[in-house]
């Protein structure tokens, strides 16, 4: 139960031999490559060789790489959008073997050729989709004029007639009739109403040339807007009748595209295949970016583990006998990277710390502390029994059916071991689905936090108190294991005291509490200021330092959340029993009661663990982390096989 021990690893390999050896090192997923400088190189004393040195130039290779993958994305996402191919985010991956990898990835360029057919689908459909828009805009614009029965070419000037067409707004539209047909109406002149909309009316004009510019001044003052369509021919209805057809046409085109889209599904698991093969590939050529290479040898640092450093030595020298590898424990001030070895049932409670930060590689593993507290402090914030079993059991479930790996299994286990302490918790004080325990007989193992609420909120005190407690200790053992003895004893020890005494005055007696705080307080004046030169400096830092009990108090304080979150939920589960026994009063009502108590309770269940999750977070990174914690590391990411639609094993892994 500590931060896992590294060994830096300098091995150099002949080029020959490259491939081989990372792909065996991604095989064994536990060897992380460092990034090598060519003046990091020659620090080591070999400036002589320097010159024969250069970075290994794989970026083209992973570009490419990089492409097509984007590239089989797409036509994995072209082909699910006409096949409803949509994967559950539990479902268990199909399980790939090495050797169907290796073919798949031998046969990319076939299947790159469905990625390329894809594309070439998507742009036929973007083209008939762009014509399809051209030719609505046109018939729309046409539809206000189907009842105009003259060719749209045929508009225009003659020798000796000008026609044209046009728009006047509805609301002016009975004047504009009366006073052209008034005032030209005698004349060589003719207008015809050829339809309407909502807003404005059509019309068609013609009149002998010399009354252009007498029609023009009126058709000015009158608000008339001339409409011209250009490159159109034939009657506004005849253009409409072949927009209809041209429209029935693009349909059947794209209808048909659709159909070749749903007949590559055949491809899909080809093409999830080939991704996952070339997403393998790609995370190997960019740890291939860190090296440094000559001619015929390349060189490679990183760190592993110590319980696997004979293994990956054993199958290196199964590879090739020409390469070189040098393995040494890490200089006492080198980083290295922080990797966990913890029993099953801590390794969960790791993403609670994973997701605040990585501790110094030099520091503790803070999980196995993590572990038991927040197992307590999610169950008590949720405190349904009947809660419990229920999340127990789906995450239970998930973790058989769907057969979870890596992080997946992790939460998996994390929301499966809240489930038990949600379960466990909820029976000690009587919840069951809200308060129908209660309705049911079933009493309190323990006590009803609501109907005595004080004794609650004491709990909650000492549960953060031992907690607190527990950061200081580790704090201490830390200042001990780095020689610092004395600071443990001043830091820690004397707080310890003062602590204490002041729990011992409010709970026990009053007397031996009063002399345990007050030595506790004077060791803190005394020591607190030690590091100041000037002895009254040094006793104002020690005065000054009493005031951090008021945080101690303020964190203590905190814990009173675990009350306020148990009490919401069961309060919100009582009130959802109590709506659904209000319909319950018929066979029609017991439906709609169980539907109401099933929506309402999961409802309460989901909103709770999330509550649940943050809250007891929280408190282990202000309250207990905040004791000890030293950040500073970095997480160990070694280079492995990592897969988004498989699961890849080796042929000895499927006996």
């Amino acid at each position: 139960m500590a931060i896992v021990e590294m060994k830096k690893l300098f091995l150099v390999g002949l080029q020959a031999d490259k491939d081989r050896i990372l792909n065996a090192i991604q095989l064994m997923g536990n060897v992380e490559i460092d990034n090598i400088e060519l003046e990091e190189y020659a620090e080591e004393g070999q400036d002589g060789e320097t010159q024969l040195l250069e970075r290994y130039d794989g970026q083209g290779i992973v570009e490419c790489i990089e492409s097509q993958l984007s590239e089989i994305k797409f036509a994995l996402d072209f082909i699910g959008r006409y096949n409803n191919l949509k994967r559950s985010a539990f479902a268990p991956k199909p399980a790939v073997s090495l050797e169907e990898l290796n073919k798949v990835r031998k046969n990319a360029d076939s299947i790159l050729q469905v990625a390329a057919t894809c594309r070439k689908l998507e742009q036929r459909l973007i083209e008939l989709s762009s014509r399809e828009t051209r030719v609505l805009s046109a018939k729309q614009q046409l539809l206000p004029w189907k009842e105009l029965n003259i060719p749209l070419e045929q508009i225009g000037n003659t020798l000796a007639t000008h026609t044209m067409i046009g728009t006047v707004e509805k609301g002016v539209a009975a004047q504009f009739e009366e006073r052209m047909v008034q005032e030209l109406g005698a004349r060589e002149f003719y207008i015809q109403r050829v339809g309407e909309d909502k807003e404005q009316v059509n019309y068609f004009l013609a009149y002998h040339r010399d009354l252009a510019e007498e029609v023009d001044v009126r058709l000015k003052e009158l608000g008339f807007n001339r409409v011209s369509f250009s490159n159109m021919e034939g009657t506004p209805a005849e253009i409409i009748k072949q927009c209809d057809h041209e429209l029935r046409a693009i349909d059947a085109e794209r209808q048909k595209i659709e159909e070749q889209a749903r007949a590559l599904a055949v491809r899909v698991k080809e093409l999830e295949i080939l991704y996952d093969a070339l997403s393998i590939q790609r995370d190997k050529e960019e740890e291939g970016l860190k090296l440094l290479q000559t001619g015929q040898a390349f060189v490679l640092k990183g760190w592993v583990p110590s319980r696997y450093a004979e293994a990956f030595v054993s199958k290196m020298h199964s590879i090739t006998s020409a390469v070189y590898i040098r393995l040494e424990d890490p200089e006492p001030d080198e980083l290295f990277p922080v990797a966990y070895d913890n029993p099953p049932l801590v390794q969960p409670f790791e993403l609670v710390t994973e997701l605040y930060s990585t501790p110094h590689p030099r520091s503790i593993d803070p999980n196995p502390f993590v572990a038991p507290f927040f197992f307590v402090f999610f169950g008590i914030m949720m405190g349904d029994a009947g809660y419990g079993i229920v999340i127990a059991s789906i995450a239970y479930l998930a973790m058989r059916k769907l057969k979870l790996k890596g992080m997946g299994k992790k939460l998996g286990m994390l929301v499966f071991l809240g489930g038990i302490s949600t379960f466990l918790w909820g029976a000690v004080f009587g919840g069951w689905f809200g308060n129908a325990g209660q309705l049911l007989g079933l009493p309190p193992i323990w006590f009803e936090p609501a109907a005595q609420p004080i004794k609650m909120l004491i709990f909650c005190f000492a549960l953060g108190l031992i907690q607190i407690f527990v950061g200081m200790g580790i704090k201490a053992y830390m200042s001990i294991r780095q020689g610092k003895v004395w600071d443990a004893m001043f830091d820690q020890g004397f707080w310890y005291i003062t602590l204490i005494g002041l729990v011992l005055m409010a709970t026990y007696s009053k007397v031996v509490g009063q002399y345990m705080a007050l030595a506790g307080a004077i060791g803190l004046v005394l020591t607190q200021g030690r590091h100041q030169k000037n002895i009254i400096k040094r006793l104002l830092t020690g005065i000054l330092s009493l005031y951090n009990i008021t945080g101690y108090f303020s964190d203590m304080l905190s814990y009173s959340r675990l009350f306020a979150l148990g009490l919401a939920g069961g309060v919100i589960g009582t009130v959802i029993n109590q709506l659904g026994l209000m319909v319950a009063k018929s066979w029609i009502g017991w439906i709609i009661a169980i539907v109401v108590l099933a929506a309402g309770h999961l409802f309460n269940i989901l909103i709770n663990i999330l509550g649940a999750y943050v809250h007891s977070s929280r408190l282990q990174y202000i309250e207990f982390f905040g004791r000890f914690f030293e950040a500073g590391g970095h997480a160990f990411k070694p280079l492995r096989i990592k897969t988004k639609f498989i699961d890849v094993y080796k042929e000895e892994e499927a006996v």
